[in-house]
């Protein structure tokens, strides 16, 4: 259960913040994404915050649920590699920095457009989901997909989403903080473990 300790305590805070949001809009609203008030009032914690509440029940539980089955493992992998205090160190910063990170472009983007509103997880969590598919990509998702092609259709329906969705939804996080999490882990491993990027390198073909 040692394992489970921090994947675990972030579930449970995200979820009472995001619960608790949704039923007090002052709060949803100063924590939820808003490049245009950031950029004119240096609400930049907002980067942060917006990870923390969610559009509604489906998507905050989704984003849990993703959460549980991808988090387990990498916060399993960091300990194992680099030892329980340093690998959870390194859990926290990676999944903190992938939900910055990965609102960097829409904040770009959207930073002079008063209406453009995002929350949720979604960097966060595709770093993630990617950095274990990096790790193990032949691991099953629901028994039955493999975690690679699970990325995949993961990262199109994300596409789609932002292209033509209009729920408040960061979908374009989940491009990037994927992106962001291959990165991180291979940039981890190749500057710590070069034994371990090579055992997972091999792995890609046994199957």
């Amino acid at each position: 259960m040692e394992q489970l300790n921090f994947t675990l305590a972030l579930l449970v805070l995200t979820g009472l913040i995001s619960w608790q949001a949704f039923s007090r809009p002052d709060m949803y609203n100063k924590l939820m994404f808003i490049p245009y008030e950031m950029k004119r009032q240096n609400d930049y914690f907002r980067f942060l915050t917006h990870g923390m509440v969610h559009a509604d029940g489906n998507h905050l539980l989704f984003n849990l649920i993703t959460l549980w089955m991808f988090g387990v493992g990498i916060e399993y992998y960091f300990k194992a590699y680099f030892g329980p205090q340093v690998g959870i160190t390194l859990y926290i910063l990676f999944y903190f920095s992938g939900i910055v990170l990965s609102a960097l472009p829409d904040y770009f983007r959207h930073r002079d457009n008063p209406s453009y509103r995002a929350v949720g997880a979604s960097g966060g969590v595709s770093a993630v989901v990617f950095g274990y598919i990096f790790m193990n990509p032949w691991d099953k998702v629901f028994w039955i997909i493999p975690a690679g092609i699970y990325g995949v259709l993961y990262l199109a329906y994300s596409a789609y989403m932002d292209r033509y969705g209009n729920d408040n939804i960061g979908h374009n996080a989940h491009f990037w903080g994927g992106l962001y999490g291959i990165v991180f882990v291979y940039s981890l491993l190749k500057l710590t473990r070069p034994e371990v990027l090579s055992i997972i390198f091999q792995s890609y073909f046994s199957f």
